[in-house]
């Protein structure tokens, strides 16, 4: 049977990865592991694990690189409000693949790259990574298809104080039947709640109970 459609991992932009990395392991528990730069887009990030899916905390290191792309333009503008960090956006892997979605939504497919820490590389497919700024986006992800689904972020392990067991829920705000229909499926874990388009909580299910981040 297959796992798919999934939710792939959370965005959440920081000016400071270590603060924000110190706040994550502080009051939820969970710890994070380098993750490393986006070739020419400007960005690096941490990773927190979640057995399935996990965290992306992603900062600015070359302002000038990021301001090109609508992805280094979402990351150096996170609005903080009193934490080290603030919900982005979030990323769906679908049956149907980041190739099949980019022409269902008249959207581009990007190739990706990421150098970790180690010299390896990791390399991915991303579909409708960009117009993060039109109206109603922010309750609508992008999209993902891995090249080697074994070593995905998710994959390697972090010394969290708690058990996570995946993500459990998004809470968002938005127009539910646009997003599932941009989505092309209502068989994700998805919240609904009033308010302004985005990511207000997700749900972290853990060996005892779920953690909630909001």
């Amino acid at each position: 049977m297959s796992s798919l459609p999934r939710i792939d991992h959370i965005i959440i932009g920081a000016k400071d990865l270590k603060a924000a990395a110190d706040y994550f392991y502080e009051e939820y528990g969970l710890a994070s592991y380098v993750g490393g730069k986006h070739q020419g887009w400007g960005t690096e990030n941490i990773i927190v694990p979640l057995g399935e899916g996990y965290l992306e905390i992603a900062a600015v290191f070359d302002e000038e690189l990021a301001k090109k792309i609508d992805w280094g333009q979402l990351v150096l503008e996170t609005p903080l409000t009193g934490r080290p960090w603030a919900f982005l956006t979030y990323c769906v892997e679908t049956e149907e693949g980041a190739l099949k979605t980019s022409e269902r939504l008249g959207a581009m497919t990007k190739p990706m790259l990421r150098l970790r820490p180690d010299g390896s590389e990791l390399t991915w497919r991303v579909a409708a990574m960009s117009r993060f700024k039109e109206e109603g986006r922010g309750s609508k992800p992008f999209f993902i298809t891995w090249d080697d689904p074994s070593i995905r972020p998710d994959k390697l392990s972090a010394p969290h104080k708690v058990a996570p067991q995946g993500i459990e829920y998004i809470e968002l705000a938005g127009d539910k039947k646009a997003t599932e229909e941009w989505i092309g499926t209502d068989k994700l874990p998805l919240r609904w709640v009033e308010g302004p388009p985005g990511i207000k909580a997700v749900g972290i299910k853990t060996a005892t109970g779920t953690l909630e981040l909001r």
